[in-house]
């Protein structure tokens, strides 16, 4: 698609402000795109990600197939993770623990946290409530802190104490480490927060063992298939990824959502009217503002063709969600943003077996976000994108801060 002497086009898509075009034209184009600088193959069109999520014979989950993989040190959590973590273990062992986990999440269990989500966003939205002409940063007051605490509430850290304010803290710190390649001061301050927190989980595992209470450990801990059930360090692994899967990306998460809705009037208009739209908003939101230059990864189990271009075992492929929901021959219309789209297919949460167990509650999480938001920003409320700051984490440009003008009264 280029030639030598041009810069390569995913470059250019880190630099821009809008990846979008760029993603497109990937698409179209060149759609198993090799990048150089970085050494992995950049899959945008939604029938290759959908199948690439669960294709065993072609690519597998587990980074240790990576051809540049090199142990991380013995006792760290990257080679715990490698080691013992569910995307290194066989299909068998998959599906037990996902049985496992599955049996945990009764109807019970989910009302139980549907009304803590409830409950910590109130916390952190009331207090935002009425300040018109103001200016508040919806990241330092909302976003960033509510997913944090959701999950050391479902977890079982009691709340609203100093106990609650380090787990925050941890969790955000943890998942760090595992954004697409990762500097080496993050991946060192991720193992440091995972050094801590993995054993007050081990702790609250033994805890709830001895005395059950009304939390997501207690549930994993009593959970039971047949007569097979989850032992202390499979509880620990799920629950410390859980942990890290449920609070810097879902904190972002809510940063898209209030961002893309701030940038298109009429859908915000219309989700303000009508809650009922809340669900579908918040599919569409996963479909038109998640991905940018990145997405999820695979490593290829064998040397195999995909769409003219010959991948060679050993290799990374990163599957784009940015490419597979703008494609045209999944969606139509796919660049329009439409909250009352009946957006099916989404892959920001996976495909197949590997579909995250998470999915249903970073939804409910998102949509309470969204609810509360509307009660927050008034119509002709603004983004100050001149007060933004932003650093790089990865392959991502992570803002710092997220100022919004509240309209006046």
């Amino acid at each position: 698609m280029t030639n030598s002497d041009e810069r390569d086009p995913y470059l250019e898509l880190l630099d821009a402000d809008d990846p979008v075009p760029l993603v497109n034209r990937l698409r179209e184009e060149d759609p198993v795109h090799w990048v150089p600088e970085f050494g992995f193959w950049f899959v945008t069109r939604h029938d290759d990600v959908k199948r690439l999520f669960n294709d065993p014979e072609n690519v597998e989950r587990d980074r240790r197939f990576w051809e540049h993989y090199t142990p991380a040190p013995e006792g760290s959590m990257r080679r715990w993770l490698d080691e013992e973590g569910m995307g290194s273990q066989g299909p068998e062992h998959h599906s037990r623990v996902r049985r496992l986990v599955s049996s945990a999440f009764t109807p019970r269990a989910i009302g139980r946290m549907e009304e803590q989500i409830r409950e910590v966003v109130d916390r952190f939205s009331l207090p935002l409530r009425g300040r018109h002409g103001e200016v508040i940063d919806l990241m330092g007051d909302f976003t960033s802190r509510i997913p944090n605490v959701v999950i050391s509430r479902i977890t079982g850290v009691p709340p609203a104490g100093d106990g609650e304010v380090r787990f925050a803290s941890l969790a955000q710190e943890m998942i760090r480490a595992f954004f697409p390649l990762a500097k080496e001061d993050a991946i060192a301050t991720g193992e440091a927060a995972f050094a801590e927190l993995a054993p007050w989980v081990r702790e609250m595992v033994a805890e709830r063992r001895r005395s059950p209470r009304e939390d997501l450990v207690s549930d994993l801990v009593a959970a039971r298939d047949r007569d097979e059930a989850l032992t202390d360090d499979e509880i620990v692994l799920l629950v410390t990824l859980l942990i890290g899967a449920g609070s810097e990306t879902t904190a972002m998460g809510g940063l898209i959502m209030i961002g893309t809705l701030l940038q298109h009037e009429r859908e915000l208009e219309r989700v303000r009217e009508d809650r009922g739209l809340l669900p579908s908003a918040v599919n569409e939101i996963l479909r038109f503002g998640f991905g940018g230059p990145a997405g999820i990864q695979r490593y290829a189990a064998r040397d195999f063709s995909l769409r003219g271009q010959q991948i060679r075992k050993g290799q990374m492929l990163m599957l784009s969600f940015a490419g597979a929901h703008r494609d045209p021959s999944a969606y139509p219309d796919p660049n329009v943003f439409d909250i009352g789209r009946d957006a099916k297919d989404l892959l920001v949460f996976g495909n197949g077996p590997y579909y995250c167990l998470g999915a249903n509650l970073a939804r409910q999480e998102m949509a309470c976000m969204l609810d509360a938001f509307l009660d927050i920003v008034p119509p002709g409320s603004r983004l100050r994108e001149d007060l933004q700051f932003h650093e790089e984490m990865g392959l991502f440009k992570r803002p710092t801060n997220f100022p919004v003008e509240v309209a006046k009264a």
